[in-house]
């Protein structure tokens, strides 16, 4: 066997010794009566893991993309939920005889992500009605964010550092100088973010575009933008750009004109996204992998 079957062998059974820790920990601290999950492999969901199973009907399943409500939280890379999972008609209903037959009425398939890439499902089961596990459902996606870093972090530690060499265009922008230019491009998203006017919209773009390439070091008239890692929404980068000046949520729900609650949803969603487990982290990441200046 060869160095590099060895590392992937090695890889793979890390990758599943953590997936295999995550649902018994899910499983124990009550999260959900049954609890299941695996890698993406092929376009397909292996389970590996199962805990709180009374019959061995999960162990072997293998979920396809497009298929179940697994196969849409791979699609959407998403969580996805349905409150009474027999008679849910927005799912395919092709693993009715695995999630059935363990008595599973509730099932909530939060996936696992990299860069915004799917690695990875994990499944709660819940036996009682959607009122009783509607509480659980929080502790859910928060748990399966940390199996996101987990699993990225030992994905990276298979990766080598690649260094660009590309030349500082403004190697005069002292710190300080580049943090104030971080707080007008938060100021722009912010104002843009209200105007109507398509073509003031537009302006307002190239302007955050061409202070973007300034704090990025970018030359935008010799070299083409590099491809950003991760894909955040308008919003995402706008509640994240906000969070890299040290704003709290409730100071950015007001300067955005949004419920806290709702920059909360944003922010959380950019985290699972970019595997990040702190806000401080996700600018950070954010940052590394070009998706904000």
């Amino acid at each position: 066997m060869n160095a590099h079957a060895k590392e992937t062998r090695a890889l793979r059974a890390e990758t599943r010794r953590l997936f295999v820790e995550a649902v018994d920990s899910l499983h124990r601290s009550g999260t959900g009566d049954v609890v299941f999950g695996g890698m993406v492999e092929q376009d397909s969901v292996a389970v590996e893991a199962v805990a709180g199973a009374g019959q061995d009907l999960l162990s072997s399943l293998i979920v396809s993309t497009g298929r179940g409500l697994g196969g849409r939280a791979m699609t959407e890379g998403t969580p996805q939920l349905t409150r009474d999972y027999e008679i849910d008609p927005f799912i395919t209903h092709h693993y009715d005889e695995e999630v059935l037959g363990e008595g599973i009425r509730v099932l909530v398939a939060v996936p696992t992500l990299h860069g915004g890439e799917v690695t990875g499902m994990v499944y709660c089961g819940h036996r009682s009605d959607y009122d009783a596990a509607a509480p659980q459902t929080g502790d859910l996606v928060r748990r399966v964010r940390q199996l996101s870093v987990d699993l990225a972090r030992l994905g990276y530690r298979q990766e080598p550092q690649r260094t660009t060499g590309r030349e500082q265009l403004y190697p005069d922008l002292d710190p300080s100088g580049r943090e104030a230019l971080r707080r007008t491009y938060a100021e722009l998203r912010a104002i843009r973010s209200g105007i109507l006017d398509d073509e003031t919209r537009e302006k307002l773009t190239a302007v955050e575009a061409r202070l973007a390439d300034i704090l990025s070091g970018h030359n935008p008239e010799n070299f083409q933008s590099p491809v950003p890692a991760v894909r955040l929404s308008p919003r995402e980068t706008d509640i994240l750009s906000h969070v890299a000046l040290g704003w709290s949520n409730a100071h950015i729900a007001e300067t955005l004109g949004l419920r806290e609650s709702t920059v909360k949803s944003y922010l959380n969603t950019a985290m699972v996204k970019l595997s990040a487990r702190t806000r401080h982290e996700a600018v950070s990441i954010a940052r590394s992998s070009n998706v904000l200046p």
